[in-house]
């Protein structure tokens, strides 16, 4: 379990109320993200995004900051439901405010806590993020590399938002016509994973109602380099997708779905075979040759590809 530490201050121990630089919300911190997420880039990208706050405060900017990712740490932490505001920041602060030298004080109303979020926004999280994402694996890291090439790969997933009549009116439900829609609005997560780390390498989200993992995957592309390999689910296959992803240098490894017909064009040694993953047009027109029961003459016009039939 995350522990916070504090470092330096020295208050009277029967004091109601600490020196404004010894209050606890200027030392918070949560241990388990220190190495990575340290006070100073903390501090660095919020000055870098102008959210610096203009008066000492309760709760600083830094502080802030790392509440809003014990957030994200402690979000599952309850079977019954994520738990609140006021309860995050207990276990964020519990040791830190019993520490000689530092006054016990009330922590921050719920609403508080709220506004300091408010005041922070998004961008210091966003600068945040962009500093810390990326590869970490070595070539010696099990499980990231394959064939000489990185492993990375990509999949989406939805996120609950607050229930509320602007965020279903901006995200929208999973669900159509009301068959099995979600409780809350949700948003789309699309992320660039690295493989046997899980690192994140990029991500991208939007309104759950309005982009598809197609559209948010897309916005991933400028992060593939040539020395990797992706890998992704059988949803993705498809012509315009495998081409843009393709056109990055990245070498690709997709499941397709077993509904799908590829014609072989060559059977290679290990059973494997060339195929085209034919464009939209090429596809129409095929389908309804073969339903005619008639062989077109040349191949389709599409990308080249390897077909490998496999069991798990």
């Amino acid at each position: 379990m995350p522990s916070a530490i504090a470092e330096g201050g020295q208050a009277p121990l029967n004091g109601l109320v600490a020196p404004p630089d010894q209050r606890f919300g200027e030392h918070v911190r949560l241990g388990v993200l220190t190495e990575e997420i340290s006070p100073g880039l903390v501090d660095e990208v919020v000055e870098l995004t102008g959210c610096g706050e203009r008066r000492r405060r309760l709760l600083p900017a830094r502080a802030v900051v790392y509440f809003v990712l014990a957030l994200c740490l402690f979000s599952s932490s309850d079977s019954a439901g994520p738990p609140g505001y006021r309860s995050v920041l207990r276990t964020l602060t519990d040791k830190l405010r019993h520490l000689p030298g530092l006054c016990v004080q009330r922590l921050p109303t719920s609403s508080a806590l709220t506004r300091a979020r408010q005041r922070l926004g998004d961008k210091p999280l966003q600068a945040l993020f962009e500093r810390r994402r990326g590869t970490l694996a070595t070539p010696l890291a099990p499980g990231a590399f394959a064939f000489g090439l990185r492993l990375v790969a990509w999949d989406g997933t939805a996120l609950d938002v607050p229930d509320t009549p602007a965020n279903a009116a901006e995200f929208g439900f999973t669900g159509k016509g009301g068959v099995n829609q979600s409780g809350h609005p949700q948003v789309r997560l699309m992320a660039l994973t690295e493989c046997g780390t899980h690192a994140l390498v990029d991500a991208a989200f939007d309104a759950v109602a309005k982009f598809s993992e197609h559209k948010l995957a897309r916005r991933l592309l400028a992060s593939l380099r040539p020395d990797m390999l992706l890998l992704a689910d059988r949803n993705f296959a498809g012509y315009e997708l495998w081409g843009l992803a393709r056109a990055t240098g990245a070498h690709l490894a997709w499941r397709i779905k077993k509904n799908l017909v590829f014609v072989p064009l060559q059977v290679l040694s290990d059973g494997s075979y060339l195929s085209i993953m034919r464009t939209p047009a090429e596809n129409i027109r095929h389908g309804q040759a073969r339903a005619a029961g008639r062989t077109l003459p040349q191949p389709p016009r599409g990308h080249l590809v390897r077909i490998i039939e496999y069991t798990v």
